[in-house]
């Protein structure tokens, strides 16, 4: 029996284009799957190459990759937002993780727990207070990944169609 081995985590590069683009696309198709009354599929990449290139000039944005035996296996989109303009707000440096994807395939083998820790540490890095992470209600899956790592619920987003 093979021991799995723990993927490195790395800064992407454009390089990784392709790779990065086949995780979007696994994504996008789940969203749409779940609410086809949300999201619809792109015309052309899932991402624009301009796009990650914008992510990947910084400096406080990032796409960080877990590198594994079969390659790119999993992602995260890392940006740090502004500070809220509202006077009454606490201020904070906030990392927001825009997304994480991993590999159907590669899911329950640690893929998104290194990706985590690996966001944790850039957004200490950076001087960050607080990472956030949005996360649709229809994947529960993910929430409950987030919440084993202390993440908590801040704000529910409720929608009603008009």
């Amino acid at each position: 029996m093979s021991i799995p081995v723990r993927p490195i985590v790395r800064p992407a590069t454009l390089g990784d284009y392709q790779a990065l683009c086949a995780l979007f696309e696994e994504l996008d198709e789940f969203h749409r799957q779940a609410r086809p009354d949300f999201f619809r599929p792109f015309e052309g990449p899932a991402r624009t190459w301009a796009q990650v290139g914008q992510w990947l000039a910084g400096p406080g944005t990032t796409v960080l990759v877990a590198e594994g035996q079969e390659g790119v296996v999993g992602l995260a989109v890392l940006l740090t937002r502004p500070r809220a303009a509202f006077a009454g707000a606490v201020p904070r440096k906030v990392v927001e993780l825009d997304n994480l994807v991993v590999r159907a395939g590669q899911r329950g083998r640690e893929v998104g727990k290194c990706l985590l820790a690996a966001t944790m540490d850039w957004s200490r890095g950076l001087g960050a207070t607080h990472v956030e992470v949005a996360v649709h209600a229809f994947n529960r899956d993910a929430r409950r990944f987030y919440e084993r790592f202390g993440f908590s619920a801040s704000i529910e987003r409720l929608v009603l169609a008009a």
